[in-house]
């Protein structure tokens, strides 16, 4: 799909989705723009944030029947292959 429609998808058809996740405080869809206007082929196109209150509040939104729908989608938008997550403790230094 095109970087339009992916950047649509993801943040009209897919967002609604994740955003009846229970127990996410925050979501934040961060998409690669194209700076140079080349239209380049990138590794990624963009990333997600999602924010819970704990750990055990994130393991809980795992297990949910919402997380399932979420994760049942992604195969229209990701690929799959080069999918990751990274789970972090977040240390603000400025702000």
């Amino acid at each position: 799909m095109s970087r339009a429609d992916f950047g649509r998808y993801w943040t009209t058809v897919h967002a609604e989705k994740a955003k009846r996740v229970p127990g996410i405080v925050r979501y934040v869809i961060n998409l690669a723009p194209d700076l140079a206007g080349t239209d380049p082929q990138l590794p990624y196109d963009g990333i997600a944030e999602v924010w819970f209150a704990s750990e055990e509040a994130m393991r809980a939104s795992a297990r949910s029947p919402e997380v399932a729908v979420v994760l049942d989608d992604e195969k229209n938008l990701f690929d799959l292959a080069t999918r990751f997550t990274v789970v972090v403790t977040e240390h603000v230094m400025v702000g």
